[in-house]
C-alpha cells in the first residue's frame, strides 16, 4: 500500500518532540502549531506550502513553520528525515515565533550543513528511545541547537498576517469536521462567502488538489480504519464513510491507496 497518510490539525494534541526517516513521502495538505523540519538524504521531495512550490533536493533542509498549509510529493523518489518540533517543547523560542517567522524556509547545502544533520540523526535516534524520559534535556538541547544554526544562516523577519492563510486554515479545520456529511461545491462556498468559481481557484491554488479529492481522501483513511477495526461490510463501510455508493468508494479508495479496499486488509 502507498504510504499516504495525513497529520491533519489534531496533531497539537500531541506535544513530544518526533524524528523518523521516511521514503517516497505522499501527504495531503493539512497544518499544525508545530514546527516541522525536512532534510532529504536522497532523491528530491516536492513541498506546497501556502500554495508555493519548493523543491528539496538531496542535503537540503526546508523548515515548515507553525500553520503553515502543507503538502509532499515524491516523482520518482525520495528519502528524508522528518522532524516534528511541538511549541511547547521549546518555550524560549515560543514567544519569539509568535512573532517572527524565518527569512527562508529552504536551506541549500549549507556550511554547517554536517552539524544540522548530525543533530538531526541524534534527535531520531533518541527519539526511537522507549525510556526518551530520562534523554530528555539531551533531546531538547539538540532541537535547541538546531534551531540556532539555521537561524543563524536563515535569519528572522516578522510574519506577514495574510486573511487568505486564515482562510485556508479554516476550510481544512471545517472539511476534517464535517467530510463524513454529504459536502457539495456549492454549499461550502456559500458557507465561506464565495461563489463556486472562487472557491474552487482559492482550494486548488493552496492545496494543489481538488476539493472531492481532499474530501474523499478524508473519507478513505476513516474507511480504512473502520476496515481494520470493524467486522462490517464493504458497503456498510462505505456509506458509513460519506460515500454514495460503493463504486465511487472503491475509486476513490484505489486512487488514495493504490490498492482495494480487500487489499489493504492483507498489506
Amino acid at each position: 500500500m502507498k504510504n499516504n497518510f495525513t497529520y491533519e490539525y489534531i496533531r497539537d494534541n500531541f506535544n513530544q518532540i518526533v524524528c523518523w526517516k521516511v521514503d517516497d513521502n505522499h501527504y495531503w495538505p493539512h497544518f499544525h502549531s508545530s514546527i516541522e523540519i525536512i532534510y532529504v538524504t536522497a532523491g528530491e521531495l516536492k513541498l506546497t506550502l501556502n500554495g508555493q512550490l519548493y523543491v528539496v533536493r538531496e542535503n537540503n533542509f526546508l523548515i515548515i513553520p507553525s500553520y503553515y498549509i502543507h503538502s509532499y510529493a515524491t516523482d520518482t523518489y525520495s528519502s528524508a528525515y522528518i522532524l516534528i518540533i511541538p511549541l511547547e517543547a521549546i518555550p524560549s523560542y515560543k514567544n519569539t515565533f509568535s512573532k517572527k517567522t524565518f527569512a527562508s524556509l529552504l536551506l541549500e547545502k549549507p556550511p554547517c550543513e554536517e552539524e544540522l544533520s548530525y543533530c538531526l540523526e541524534a534527535i531520531c535516534n533518541m527519539t526511537k528511545n522507549t525510556k526518551l524520559s530520562t534523554q530528555e534535556t539531551v533531546l531538547k538541547g539538540y532541537v535547541y541547537v538546531f534551531l540556532g544554526l539555521f537561524i543563524n544562516q536563515v535569519g528572522l523577519v516578522d510574519i506577514a498576517d495574510t486573511k487568505m492563510i486564515s482562510l485556508a486554515q479554516e476550510i481544512l479545520i471545517y472539511l476534517q469536521e464535517n467530510y463524513l456529511l454529504p459536502l457539495k461545491l456549492e454549499e461550502i462556498s456559500q458557507h465561506f462567502g464565495y461563489s463556486k468559481s472562487r472557491f474552487s481557484h482559492i482550494f486548488n491554488e493552496f492545496f494543489d488538489c481538488k476539493l472531492i479529492e481532499y474530501i474523499n481522501g478524508l473519507r478513505c483513511r476513516h474507511a480504512l480504519t473502520m476496515l481494520r477495526e470493524k467486522n462490517t461490510t464493504i458497503t456498510d463501510i462505505a456509506l458509513a464513510s460519506g460515500f454514495d455508493s460503493t463504486r465511487t468508494f472503491y475509486r476513490a479508495f484505489q486512487k488514495c491507496f493504490g490498492c482495494t479496499p480487500n487489499e489493504s486488509l492483507i498489506k
